[in-house]
């Protein structure tokens, strides 16, 4: 009786440990808009914009780290807050993409918002520059089961305010520093390639518009297996 008595003591007080820490949750981004031209841009000079980022609330969260990458210099500008808004200066004449990670004092975790792109308008005669293509298919860092003949479809989605896209340049490597243009020219915004099984591969889409103005995507990475 009392060893039945110790036991149940001892399973109560071990179900009663402190509640799990939640990881802070993605915010959602309001302002520059998706895929759009940034019309609410404070213009500085002919080579600047004061623009203006927004994003919601998110749970479980102390702070904001608000990161804006220019798509064509891949220069990268960020700053930390306790707000939901702040202000960037940026040189104009290009796109860009933005995203805010959400981060606790509590837990190791990040919550990163969805990446969101614009373009920052600058002399009226330009034309835009075309959007880096968005890569769908194969996900980032993801693991894909080849085809019985050892194939597997890529597939991405290109966007320009001037709805001129021309074509698309497909690069592939087994690492991200050495990577070969596979196909130039392509009208179709997919590719189905033979690949090998067991091997890690990145791949890029460069988007050229009518005027050869191009823009190169973010670097995916997948792994191939039967």
């Amino acid at each position: 009786m009392k060893f039945n008595l110790f036991l149940l003591i001892t399973l109560i007080l071990f179900s009663c440990g402190p509640d799990p820490i939640p990881d802070p949750e993605p915010s959602s981004l309001i302002t520059p808009v998706n895929l759009n031209e940034c019309t609410t841009a404070i213009v500085l000079n002919d080579l600047e914009r004061q623009v203006e980022f927004e994003w919601t609330m998110a749970l479980n969260t102390d702070s904001y780290q608000l990161v804006i990458e220019n798509s064509l210099t891949n220069i990268k500008y960020g700053k930390t807050t306790s707000l939901l808004k702040e202000s960037f200066i940026l040189p104009s004449g290009a796109p860009y993409s933005w995203h805010v990670n959400s981060t606790s004092l509590l837990s190791p975790e990040v919550g990163k918002s969805q990446v969101w792109q614009f373009y920052l308008e600058g002399s009226a005669e330009e034309t835009f520059f075309p959007f880096p293509a968005v890569l769908e298919t194969p996900e980032n860092k993801s693991t894909v089961t080849l085809s019985d003949s050892g194939s597997i479809i890529f597939l991405w989605k290109g966007h320009d305010l001037d709805q001129d896209i021309d074509r698309f340049d497909f690069y592939i490597g087994r690492t991200e520093d050495n990577l070969v243009k596979e196909q130039e020219g392509l009208k179709d915004e997919q590719i189905t390639l033979t690949l090998d099984n067991d091997v890690t591969y990145f791949w890029q889409v460069v988007t050229f518009d009518r005027q050869n103005n191009a823009s190169k995507s973010q670097i995916f990475s997948f792994k191939t297996v039967d």
